[in-house]
């Protein structure tokens, strides 16, 4: 059970998983002691794996789509606008959007992650949820394109 660690002062936690209205969703304000509040967190798990799957197959799509620049010169991609091959300048850009959206859709995965993680069984389900929702509504280009 949860309790305080003589030593260190440290709550610890649980690991095993268990089902509750009740709980602390990541940090420990975040206590969830409602009804509305339980469902609030609930959908918003759900939207938060929904989101996550949309930045993935985005960036997917934007891998595509630049990919298909270097050996399309007819193709006109979002990415890139003017030059035939793609200047250094051109080309950083390019690198430094997907990293930055690589870097959001690594941060919401670890979020996620710790969400299941909480051990709560209705907030497990609300991440495999989220994310297969996700997945079904836009992970079709990752499937017809390859990943």
């Amino acid at each position: 059970s949860s309790g305080i660690n003589a030593e260190y002062g440290v709550d610890q936690h649980d690991m095993y998983f268990y089902s509750s209205k009740n709980a602390t969703l990541l940090f420990k304000s975040w206590d969830i002691h409602t009804d509305t509040a339980f469902w609030l967190a609930i959908f918003g798990i759900i939207a938060l794996g929904l989101v996550y799957e949309i930045i993935k197959s985005f960036r997917f799509c934007l891998t595509v789509e630049a990919r298909t620049k270097q050996r399309l010169e007819e193709n006109k991609p979002i990415l890139y606008r003017n030059s035939e091959n793609g200047s250094c300048f051109e080309k950083l850009c390019v690198h430094s959007v997907l990293t930055a959206i690589y870097v959001v859709e690594t941060f919401l995965m670890m979020m996620l992650m710790l969400i299941f993680m909480s051990y709560n069984v209705y907030f497990s389900s609300s991440v495999i949820i989220g994310i297969g929702l996700g997945f079904f509504f836009f992970g079709s280009p990752r499937i017809y394109y390859g990943h």
